[in-house]
């Protein structure tokens, strides 16, 4: 049903067709909020490798690469609780560092953010660990303990780098797609203030989406987010934009990513920020109550969220916007801190 698109063509010496594929990237983006990726710049061996630091080898929903890999530890969310919880998040919403472990962060509590219509508060089911950049001169990450899993540290580093060139990459093609200098984006993202985040859903029953959820619907803070995730499914945008219904993105396994645009490029540039949740998927849906005890299977992700620099400004960069939202011409610090305050 959604377009994937090949970001390769972005590489294309044929500028002729590189600037086609940046407009229908941003045509595909202001028709849905989102896109489906692949060639994005990480490697496929990239993508296995941090997936598998979090989730068990061999997975029931894919076969690595590299299934005989050594792994250095045991993968982080199947370690036991008290091990998890030597590298905690804050009890505040800053820094966001850390782990969080099942029921402290409340998404439904910014699930209305933009939103004409008052969504259900429903309860997450959840947990996750957040990264940022290695030499963030406002907030330090918080990792794994020596001996908790060794492996941890290296792995995400070296991903969130990866991670960074393909955002700012894409940026560039962004700033093509909408007819701007093609740095334009992309200078606006400099000191990487960037935030990596790891999540596990842990297996549940049917019947407890009645009145839960894996993530409410919302939107996300930041520019653009790069979103991998397992062939589990749940994973759900608003479509068509404002009308309150959600419709599943069927997954294209780990190594596609889906590109969300975020409130910040929705303030600069009028594309829409891509409201989405993580439900149960359609397809077991069904209305026969034996199913109610059915158990829906544990699902990982992966998502990178592209952030502006905290100085940047976010007033608007194509000259027919006009910005009335309450915050003004905020810098992009001040929004995030408004934004991720209401989570914790």
């Amino acid at each position: 049903m959604f377009e994937q698109l090949d970001f390769a063509t972005f590489y294309s010496v044929d500028t002729t067709q590189r600037d086609r594929f940046c407009q229908d990237l941003v045509s595909s983006l202001r028709q849905n909020g989102f896109v489906r990726l692949i060639n994005h710049g990480i490697s496929s061996d990239d993508i296995d490798r941090a997936f598998e630091t979090v989730c068990p080898p061999m997975s029931r929903k894919w076969k690595y690469r590299n299934a005989n890999r050594d792994f250095k530890s045991r993968d982080f969310f199947e370690l036991p609780l008290e091990e998890k919880l030597k590298s905690p998040h804050p009890p505040t919403a800053n820094p966001h560092r850390g782990y969080t472990a099942f029921g402290i962060e409340n998404v439904s509590a910014v699930s209305n953010y933009g939103n004409g219509a008052k969504l259900p508060v429903l309860n997450d089911m959840k947990e996750s660990y957040d990264i940022g950049y290695e030499h963030d001169n406002l907030y330090a990450n918080i990792w794994p303990p020596s001996g908790v899993h060794d492996a941890f540290e290296p792995t995400f580093t070296s991903f969130f780098a990866s991670a960074y060139n393909a955002e700012i990459a894409i940026l560039q093609a962004l700033s093509l797609g909408l007819r701007l200098p093609p740095q334009t984006l992309s200078q606006l993202h400099v000191e990487k203030a960037n935030e990596l985040r790891l999540t596990h859903y842990p297996a549940v029953s049917r019947k407890e989406f009645s009145h839960s959820t894996r993530i409410a619907a919302h939107t996300d803070f930041g520019t653009i987010t790069l979103l991998f995730q397992d062939c589990v499914g749940g994973l759900q945008m608003e479509f068509p934009r404002g009308s309150g219904k959600f419709v599943d993105v069927e997954s294209g396994g780990p190594h596609e990513c889906i590109l969300n645009v975020g409130d910040c490029l929705e303030k600069w540039t009028g594309l829409p920020s891509a409201r989405h949740r993580v439900h149960l998927p359609e397809r077991l849906q069904r209305d026969d109550d034996q199913m109610d005890e059915s158990m829906v299977d544990e699902r990982y992700s992966i998502a990178y969220f592209a952030k502006p620099d905290r100085a940047a400004s976010l007033r608007p960069l194509l000259g027919d916007l006009k910005h009335s939202d309450e915050e003004g011409y905020m810098t992009a610090g001040e929004f995030q801190r408004m934004r991720i305050s209401q989570t914790y």
